[in-house]
């Protein structure tokens, strides 16, 4: 059975995937236009990419006091990547292109400081660092995904 998405109500479909898939041994996401992201190369980068696109798209919506398997990107479990990149668009809009990169810098700085570095840890730290590159085209949607496609 599918799972439900932010904003939805009642029963998911049931014949309802993940975003995520592989086809000629590279990775894609679809939305929920039905545009087709990628190719990737790698599954990680393909979940990067898609977190910044959630984000990108619900962050000025974002309740807070939603259930975590209700909240943008549980469907694909990227609910932890999708939070960093909004901490990062928030920081953004209200300070800077500049507040945004330091926050950044300084939030990878704790989190590699954890005595425990599981999967979660991980990925929060790899799209940070993905939000660094990109710089100033992370917050242009339309910039950063045709610079990931």
């Amino acid at each position: 059975m599918g799972s439900r998405r932010h904003g939805e109500r009642g029963a998911p479909p049931p014949f309802r995937n993940s975003r995520l898939y592989r086809a000629n041994a590279q990775w894609y996401f679809d939305t929920r236009e039905g545009t087709q992201f990628g190719p990737f190369p790698l599954l990680d980068d393909a979940r990067v990419a898609l977190s910044v696109f959630v984000a990108q798209n619900v962050y000025e919506r974002t309740d807070k006091g939603m259930r975590r398997e209700d909240c943008p990107g549980a469907a694909d479990a990227l609910v932890h990547m999708v939070d960093e990149v909004v901490d990062v668009l928030r920081c953004h809009v209200d300070f800077g292109a500049l507040a945004a990169e330091n926050w950044s810098r300084s939030r990878i700085e704790d989190l590699e400081k954890e005595s425990r570095k599981d999967r979660e840890t991980l990925e929060r730290i790899q799209v940070l660092k993905f939000a660094l590159e990109c710089g100033e085209n992370i917050f242009d949607s339309e910039i950063f995904l045709e610079r990931r496609a």
